[in-house]
């Protein structure tokens, strides 16, 4: 079936983490004063759960305390991604426009809140390179739920879900993928989990970049 869009997670697939969100967090505990075994069981939960609506995880992580940490975060990883800069996974920019000068539709999906998903697209200068930009609070729920990837369907006016492709670098990127009921999912070696991850969650091929994306011969993009 031939791919009419494609919906691609930001960091980590399409832009290099490069230690950014482990960092933003360092500093939003350590303002909250979670230090010991605390701290370390949450930096585990934050690894563990790479991909997901960043909102959501510090619900788990701080309760009630959960919109502050949140906002803490947002503050801080945009400070660090302005002080280190940020940059593209090499080759990301130059495959989406192969693609889309194939015909096929981009969306960028993220965990991110839609300031700091606006922060980095400006950064990155991205603005139009992707439209088409979709975060866990425009949509309802984030990652691994299919809500993201369903509001960008319903927004590239797709004339089925199987005619979608999620590109992502954690089991939750290809965990929303499968629950949307998309028609391929690609698992990246840039990001947060390794191979073996990626396809016990789903992913129908793994790369080692994003990059590779336009040379795939098991699809089509006529």
């Amino acid at each position: 079936m031939t791919i009419e869009l494609i919906c691609f997670d930001l960091a980590g697939t399409t832009m290099v983490d490069e230690g950014l969100v482990l960092e933003a967090f360092r500093r939003t505990i350590e303002e909250f004063n979670i230090v010991g075994d605390h701290a370390t069981r949450a930096t585990a939960y934050v690894i563990e759960t790479m991909g997901q609506s960043k909102i959501e995880v510090f619900a788990a992580l701080f309760d009630e305390r959960a919109t502050d940490a949140n906002e803490s975060f947002e503050r801080h990883f945009i400070n660090v991604a302005s002080d280190v800069g940020v940059r593209e996974i090499p080759g990301a920019r130059a495959c989406v426009e192969t693609l889309k000068g194939r015909g096929v539709g981009v969306a960028l999906t993220t965990g991110f809140s839609p300031a700091t998903r606006e922060a980095l697209i400006g950064l990155l200068d991205w603005s139009d390179l992707f439209t088409l930009r979709v975060s866990p609070s425009d949509a309802g729920r984030g990652r691994p739920a299919p809500d993201m990837v369903l509001l960008s369907a319903l927004r590239a006016r797709v004339s089925a879900v199987q005619t979608i492709m999620v590109v992502g670098d954690t089991a939750s990127d290809i965990q929303a993928g499968r629950r949307a009921g998309v028609g391929q999912c690609v698992g990246v070696l840039t990001g947060t989990d390794d191979e073996e991850r990626l396809v016990a969650s789903g992913a129908d091929v793994v790369l080692e970049s994003v990059a590779e994306l336009a040379r795939l011969e098991d699809f089509s993009f006529e």
